[in-house]
């Protein structure tokens, strides 16, 4: 019974080597290339970066401040959409001010976000700071 046992172990741990060893000879992994990912064919939700750190939303010209609300409405009558676009405005770019806001955005109401920039997409994975010990 026990030499069964150590069988199993022994060959889950080959495996799992196995499985490591492979994912390190793929290109992408190994010379840290751009991997591709799932785009939706729609989004629940397009913002457009405008002048002055503001945003451009159903032809609506919002503040930071007032896209948040408009966020926190969506989560009270629970439509908060699951994939919000950030793209570039007719004459404004998107710039750092607009990604701090949005990744803000994102980790508060928990949907995935994209940046389109300059005509790349971009999957946006925002993460909470880590806290400075006092």
């Amino acid at each position: 019974m026990n030499l069964r046992s150590t069988s199993i172990r022994l060959g889950g741990a080959a495996m799992l080597a196995a499985m490591f060893a492979l994912a390190a000879c793929n290109a992408n992994v190994r010379r840290g290339a751009e991997t591709t990912a799932v785009v939706p064919a729609n989004y629940g939700m397009t913002i457009s970066a405008y002048k002055d750190n503001q945003y451009m939303l159903d032809g609506a010209v919002l503040s930071a401040t007032d896209l948040e609300a408009h966020f926190r409405y969506l989560k009270d009558v629970k439509k908060l959409p699951k994939a919000v676009l950030l793209q570039d405005g007719e004459k404004t770019k998107v710039n750092n001010a607009a990604l701090e806001e949005f990744a803000s955005l994102q980790l508060t109401f928990g949907f995935t976000g994209y940046v389109m920039h300059k005509g790349k997409l971009t999957l946006m994975s925002a993460v909470e700071a880590k806290q400075k010990d006092k």
